[in-house]
């Protein structure tokens, strides 16, 4: 009889491993942490499977036998934890219920046919509409990656299972490299931020993995693999089609019992996988030469170390881009805004310039996925960017402290400060193209605007044709074109008409917005960058009919939000403001997008911020913003289309703040729309302190508590802006000549100053833990 052993089961070091995955996402990434979810997704997965288990035993198991019932389907509850988003509990059991059925429901010869978790998030996704997936949650930290990697190795290898890893991975990179570097000629950081994710790898090691859910013959495996890495590829590269690694694997379930006829292997079971049995293929056969090679110690080893120098190596590279500009090139585009207004294939996109200058030095490049007609292109009124930024702005709120010897009363203010940033745009001008390669599909004057769709068959032609109408580039900038252009993308050129700018009131230039169908949803932001000197702004004001709408390559970041400051942050909240932001950028390493603000702002919805600080957009303001569906009879944009499936009263709208360089931003911004209707504002907290008499008891005890509150509004500033009280310009002001010299500010930083920093305990508390868990199973079970 072959002895348990508690350290050869691979099912617990999966479960350590995904538990110390969902760690590291809320303790370093800082996810909000969901505990409802991860509460109900393990609970419901246990409870659901054990009473499965125990109707089909006809009796009620016992604790004893947790290991028969429990560790599985607890690794398919980690994974709904780690994978699967949802706002409703209700969504979190039904995820658990459908993982669990899915295992009775549907079996073939002993084996259930589809990967639970992978079942349960799939169908979720599919029945309900209000769960997603995160693809850019983990970022492209290089520690998840060096963890995600030697611990999925130990698994795999536990269950001999790193053949099916190894072939689906490296199709799927090879593939991407292909795609990126060798056909689009992307630089190399942008290949290797695209495979830089811990969902890929995560899929990699703990998903497609799964020993009862893979093929059971070496060969069938790696056939298998690299088939759903193919169409996995294909859906991503051309279809422009999120998570589908995950849709796949479920599609191709119902293959593997062809693959188990076809391709004869001993069916894998736990209890008879604590050590590796090479009796279970034929001796001399492939599948038993490709088994003896693949799980071989060194091999195994050999294999992790290059996934992770693969990992490891990128973090050296940068890449370059540039921005068209007219003469000696010396204007810059520092910061911008947009409003993205996405609904199924169709985008609305509109483009805010503060253009300060002659308007004959003004002209904008972007890059479209197809040729726009006349009527896609418009003007609006600068207004709506105002009223969008007024409404959302991070917000200050002040309180005002009761004296409890007297009868004060109680109420609060709300004030908003700081300034969003604008856009600068330079020029561009036309000449004979036809020999160059370029092709102008189309001219058009919309306004005060001259407008051209150019395509162009190389980068070579497009950057002669530019160079011959004046406009500098900088060396290599045809690197930057090359991609675009292999993609299939047009450019939108736009430049004034000076003849119909003096036709129009105002020494100020009207946004510019524009709608097309495509699959891709994406802001070009690599072009832009090289007309500007170190970081760049962009603030995003998005809208969808479903909810928020979030980066799938980048990871997306809530700001510090309803934290308690000290009283002077008001006099210069613009100046907390930004130093916070900076800090939070550097904090959360950078390759980041920013949420700033996320409400339902829907005309039947009569709560659309909370404290409100300006007037929330109207009906016409979400018209004016692009919002096709929200009233299609509006006069304005009766060419937006009549269907009426089109009408929909439900507005959500997303603020993201993007601070973005050449190092940190290797790829441009892709989007999804979310089902996440979850409200978000960034708003800060100031408290005045009582004044008058405190010689009451109340009063006594008041002043005590005073000196805490301020203590911990230092230690949160310090926390927020990464500043001390030194660094800030203090105005005493009347209410401090209350204030006992102990519960005073300057006295409170003092003691502040001595305490030691713990900025990075958890961060290096957790690659620790990693570090030491992977050199132990790598020495004990390779």
């Amino acid at each position: 009889m072959q002895q348990k052993s508690l350290r050869l089961d691979p099912r617990y070091f999966q479960i350590i491993f995904q538990a110390i995955f969902l760690s590291y996402g809320i303790l370093v990434l800082h996810w909000d942490a969901d505990w409802q979810h991860y509460l109900l997704s393990i609970g419901g997965c246990l409870l659901f499977q054990y009473a499965a288990d125990s109707i089909k035993s006809k009796r009620l198991l016992r604790p004893s036998e947790f290991d028969r019932w429990g560790f599985s389907i607890l690794i398919s509850a980690m994974s709904l934890c780690l994978l699967l988003k949802t706002n409703d509990w209700y969504i979190s059991l039904l995820a658990a219920f459908l993982t669990v059925s899915s295992k009775y429901i549907f079996r073939w010869k002993s084996k259930h046919l589809f990967n639970p978790s992978a079942f349960g998030i799939v169908a979720t996704l599919w029945l309900t509409g209000d769960a997603w997936l995160s693809p850019g949650q983990w970022g492209s930290n290089a520690v998840i990656f060096f963890g995600a990697i030697t611990l999925g190795t130990i698994v795999v290898t536990r269950v001999q299972k790193l053949d099916v890893s190894l072939a689906f991975l490296l199709t799927f990179v090879g593939l991407l490299y292909w795609r990126q570097v060798y056909v689009l000629q992307w630089p190399m950081d942008y290949f290797i931020h695209s495979i830089s994710t811990g969902s890929l790898l995560l899929f990699t090691f703990f998903m497609i993995s799964d020993p009862r859910t893979s093929p059971n013959h070496p060969v069938a495996r790696i056939l298998w693999a690299v088939g759903i890495a193919v169409v996995a590829f294909y859906l991503a590269a051309f279809k422009w089609k999120y998570n589908t690694i995950i849709w796949v694997l479920v599609a191709a379930a119902p293959l593997v019992p062809v693959l188990d006829a076809i391709f004869k292997g001993e069916i894998f079971q736990w209890k008879n996988n604590s050590l590796f049995n090479q009796s279970r293929l034929p001796a001399g056969g492939l599948g038993y030469k490709l088994k003896s090679i693949i799980m071989k110690p060194f091999t195994k080893k050999l294999a992790a170390l290059i996934l992770l120098a693969s990992m490891i190596s990128h973090e050296a590279l940068a890449f370059c881009g540039f921005y068209v500009s007219k003469a000696d090139g010396t204007l810059k585009n520092k910061t911008s805004q947009v409003i993205l207004v996405r609904d199924g294939n169709r985008t609305v996109i509109t483009m805010y310039n503060d253009f300060k200058g002659d308007f004959k030095d003004f002209a904008m490049v972007v890059p479209v996925p197809v040729v726009l007609n006349k009527s896609d292109i418009k003007v609006v009124d600068q207004q709506i960017f105002n009223t969008l930024n007024e409404y959302s702005k991070p917000r200050l709120v002040e309180y005002y402290d009761q004296n409890p010897c007297m009868d004060n009363g109680y109420y609060k203010q709300e004030r908003l400060s700081g300034a969003a940033p604008g856009i600068a745009l330079k020029d561009l001008a036309r000449s004979k193209a036809e020999d160059k390669g370029v092709k102008i599909e189309a001219r058009y004057i919309v306004g005060e605007y001259d407008i051209l769709i150019l395509s162009a068959k190389e980068s070579t032609g497009l950057k002669t044709w530019l160079d011959e109408n004046g406009y500098k580039i900088p060396a290599g900038a045809d690197e930057v074109l090359e991609p675009y252009i292999k993609s299939n993308l047009k450019f939108f050129v736009v430049k004034v008409n000076e003849q119909e700018k003096k036709k129009l009131p105002g020494n100020f230039l009207r946004p510019i917005q524009i709608r097309f169908s495509s699959p891709k949803f994406m802001l070009p932001i690599r072009l832009g960058m090289a007309n500007a000197d170190g970081d760049q702004d962009m603030l995003v004001y998005a809208f969808s009919k479903k909810g928020r709408i979030e980066s799938t390559n980048y990871r997306q970041v809530s700001l510090p939000t309803g934290k308690n400051i000290p009283l002077f942050v008001q006099n210069n909240f613009g100046n907390f403001y930004a130093n916070l932001f900076q800090h939070q950028w550097d904090r959360e390493g950078k390759a980041i997008t920013m949420l700033e603000y996320a409400w339902d702002v829907s005309p039947k919805n009569y709560v659309k911020c909370d404290p409100c600080v300006a007037t929330a957009p109207s009906t016409q303001d979400l018209v004016q913003a692009g919002v096709w569906w929200i009233n299609r009879d509006w006069t304005d944009y009766s060419d937006v289309g009549n269907e009426d499936e089109d009408y929909s009263s439900n507005v959500f709208f997303t603020r993201l703040h993007v601070r973005y360089n050449r190092n940190s931003f290797p790829q441009d911004l892709m989007f999804q729309v979310t089902p996440n209707t979850e409200n978000f504002q960034a708003r800060y907290v100031i408290t005045h302190p009582a004044t008058g008499d405190f010689t009451c008891d109340a009063g006594k005890k008041y002043l005590k508590t005073l000196k805490q509150r301020r203590t911990d509004e230092m230690e949160m500033l310090t926390y927020l802006t990464g500043k001390s009280y030194s660094d800030w310009d203090v105005v005493m002001n009347e209410e401090e000549k209350s204030v006992p010299p102990e519960a005073e500010y300057v006295t409170i930083s003092k003691d502040i100053n001595k305490k030691p920093g713990r900025d990075n305990v958890l961060l290096f508390a957790t690659i620790g833990v990693i570090g030491l868990v992977s050199l132990a199973g790598l020495r004990k079970y390779s």
